[in-house]
């Protein structure tokens, strides 16, 4: 493969499209109303079907990750484009609860999970010099696909009906990732851009010993990273899961001011993403997750006060721009630490961690709300969850210098 100057920015324009594509769970909800009216389903019944597809999507990235190291990333991107538009074409068909957690949360969970990791480690690769900044701008376009595509799948559903939308959409992810998975190449190894002078942090990652999946679980610092980031995410899809119903409940606003609220925090996520891939450059991993974790705890704690419009608008917006930055810090982190030669399977192993705190973080909100009738609890502990979470940071921080320090 001739390498030219084009050759990491096409493989990032390819990674950042699939972003915008396979983000489309994040406006599955539009779905439920006109999908449980048509077959008499319950709201939960529905909503599981995600619960599930997140499950999938986080546990099957490892595997996405040897198939992109083993393969291509380009046949792991192919094969995960079959599952994950062909679950979204099988939803469109689905006239059961277990016919719809199979096509939406196995199926195209699957695919989902499998195309992930074969994309961002692999632009992450070619990016030596500022993996900060392209890993916020490649999760951006995560967040700019339900900007532009659910009003898209609103007018499809309005228009052809809910069924008949999930067919045109798996057609179109189909056709979209399609088109752009021939971009996504991988970095040759031991690869830097021409001119590049690394700094003294940088060379160190350079250098750093590539761990396969055996060897990085035998690592303590593994589990550490592991816990942390169960423990961060929980902390912020607390608030994520439930910023209508605080809205409604909490603050007293309308539902449909509610759902501006949700849409302001989606926009904030948006910039934390951007914001914390500069900020990654600048300060570094440890010090931009520490950060991240601070910025999150204190935004919680402000929560347990909010009882007018402007303060929760300030409220959510802190918790969506820490919130938005955690996969940004964290992604490249797994590079640094465990090396770059087995980056698409360690990281799709530890993305576990996400899927766990995806699943507790709103139970946890739930149960506290319906328990006390007040999400004040579930504020208190994910503050005490990012407590949590720094203090495990700097733990893995010292177990990191020290494994450097014995290679």
């Amino acid at each position: 493969m001739k390498i030219t100057k084009a050759t990491r920015w096409r493989v990032f324009a390819g990674v950042w499209i699939q972003s915008l594509f396979t983000s489309a769970t994040a406006f599955f909800s539009l779905f439920s109303l006109p999908m449980c009216n048509q077959f008499g389903w319950s709201s939960s019944d529905f909503s599981m079907a995600y619960t599930i597809y997140m499950f999938i999507y986080c546990a099957v990235g490892f595997l996405g990750g040897i198939l992109a190291e083993k393969l291509q990333p380009r046949v792991a991107i192919y094969i995960g484009l079959v599952l994950f538009a062909g679950g979204w074409i099988l939803t469109g068909f689905a006239d059961s609860i277990p016919f719809l957690y199979i096509a939406y949360g196995v199926i195209a969970g699957a695919g989902a999970g499998t195309i992930y990791p074969a994309c961002l480690p692999t632009a992450l690769k070619w990016f030596p010099d500022k993996s900060g900044s392209i890993s916020g701008l490649v999760q951006a376009g995560a967040a700019c696909g339900p900007f532009i595509m659910s009003p898209i799948a609103q007018m499809l559903i309005d228009r052809f009906g809910a069924q008949q939308a999930c067919i045109i959409l798996g057609i179109v992810f189909l056709i979209g990732v399609g088109a752009v998975a021939w971009m996504i190449v991988p970095c040759p190894d031991g690869w830097t851009p021409e001119g590049w002078v690394p700094s003294q942090t940088q060379t160190k990652e350079l250098n750093t010993k590539n761990y396969n999946i055996p060897q990085m679980v035998k690592q303590p610092v593994f589990w550490v990273l592991l816990v942390m980031f169960i423990f961060a995410n929980a902390a912020g899809t607390m608030m994520v899961s439930a910023t209508s119903p605080i809205a409604q409940n909490q603050i007293g606003l309308s539902a449909m001011t509610a759902a501006l609220c949700v849409s302001l925090m989606t926009l904030f996520n948006m910039f934390g993403r951007i914001a914390f891939g500069f900020i990654y450059d600048r300060l570094q991993g440890w010090n931009s997750l520490i950060l991240i974790l601070v910025i999150n705890g204190l935004s919680m704690l402000m929560l347990t006060a909010a009882g007018s419009y402007a303060y929760f608008i300030l409220c959510i917006a802190l918790v969506g721009f820490s919130f938005g930055g955690l996969l940004v810090v964290f992604a490249p982190m797994i590079k640094i630490i465990f090396g770059s030669k087995y980056y698409n399977r360690n990281y799709g192993l530890i993305f576990i961690g996400y899927g766990i705190g995806a699943f507790v973080g709103p139970k946890v909100s739930a149960s506290f709300y319906d328990t006390t009738g007040s999400y004040v609890m579930g504020y208190i502990i994910s503050a005490v969850l990012a407590a949590a979470a720094i203090i495990l940071v700097l733990i893995a921080r010292k177990m990191t210098e020290k494994m450097a320090a014995n290679t």
